[in-house]
């Protein structure tokens, strides 16, 4: 084979190598915190917005952070006048688009903290969303 025919075949196989990978930057998140909870408490919420910049939509379904026991998503919603909590949620990120994670809708439930919380103190917090996932620090605010 000829080495311009070589090379130029190596590159085609790197390129469609590198554009089946899902891109690092499809999937980001912004303005992650988690309410600061009273001492000793064994759950506490967490919020975050996600983006995607890719042209499909994004399906998350799973967070963990080594501060936590296990963490599920949930969804807060009203019904007959009562509020209450669905868990095993599933968050869509849409096209070019957000979700938001706040109080009164989607959040993470963060069950059993390895550590006591203050304001002001931080922890990293994974969002899994299937061949996609985002890692981030999420800050403790007060209520």
């Amino acid at each position: 084979m000829n080495p311009r025919r070589a090379i130029a075949a190596v590159l085609a196989i790197a390129s469609a190598s590198a554009s089946a990978q899902p891109s690092a930057h499809v999937l980001s998140a912004t303005d992650a915190w988690i309410r600061e909870a009273p001492p000793g408490a064994t759950v506490m919420a967490g919020y975050v917005v996600l983006h995607n910049a890719g042209a499909q939509p994004i399906q998350c379904h799973a967070a963990r952070g080594d501060d936590f026991g296990a963490i599920e998503i949930h969804r807060t919603v009203i019904e007959d006048g009562r509020s209450r909590m669905l868990r095993d949620q599933t968050v869509e990120v849409p096209p070019h688009g957000r979700a938001e994670l706040a109080p009164g809708g989607y959040h993470l439930m963060l069950f059993r903290p390895q550590r006591p919380f203050t304001a002001g103190d931080t922890t990293r917090l994974r969002i899994d969303c299937g061949e996609h996932s985002v890692e981030t620090v999420f800050t403790i605010r007060k209520g």
